[in-house]
């Protein structure tokens, strides 16, 4: 254990664009706690985390339900068979792949046809998301301000 940082254990695992951390901790109070992080890429130079901390005292109750759903996530897996082979990873065939020029030329020129984002994603093989977030970085579209997006919300 490093002392110093309070750092009992720590391990990583990759996973394409997304990379998990988890780590076992000793908080200024002595106690301990396991904190599990999630950070994806969603641009060239930013990453969006996500963390949950399970505390010493719901340890138990949230180690048993973990064993249980990973067990039936491997009895799941075992039914199923295995995947076929080349199928793409998910709903969209360019997902978590980098834009190409050729892509980028595409999805300007349709954008200033004014063709729908849902369309530009089909042609693109894209989610609509993934059009907007390239949009933006290119610049022709504005990001939502932070504080215009909380208000929607509310």
């Amino acid at each position: 254990m490093n002392v110093e940082s309070g750092i009992v254990f720590s391990g990583r695992a990759g996973a394409g664009r997304t990379t998990y951390f988890v780590d076992v901790r000793q908080a200024v109070n002595f106690r301990y706690y396991i904190s599990i992080t999630e950070s994806r890429r969603v641009s060239d130079s930013g990453f969006e985390q996500n963390r949950i901390f399970i505390f010493e005292e719901n340890l138990e109750d949230v180690g048993d339900l973990l064993g249980k759903a990973v067990s039936e996530m491997k009895g799941a897996m075992e039914e199923r068979g295995p995947l076929p082979e080349g199928s793409p990873p998910g709903k969209y065939e360019r997902n978590g792949k980098a834009w190409t020029k050729e892509e980028e030329d595409l999805l300007r020129r349709e954008f200033s046809k004014n063709t729908e984002r849902d369309r530009i994603a089909g042609k693109l093989k894209r989610s609509a998301h993934a059009v907007t977030l390239r949009l933006e970085k290119l610049g022709l579209v504005e990001r939502p301000e932070e504080s215009a997006v909380s208000a929607e919300s509310t």
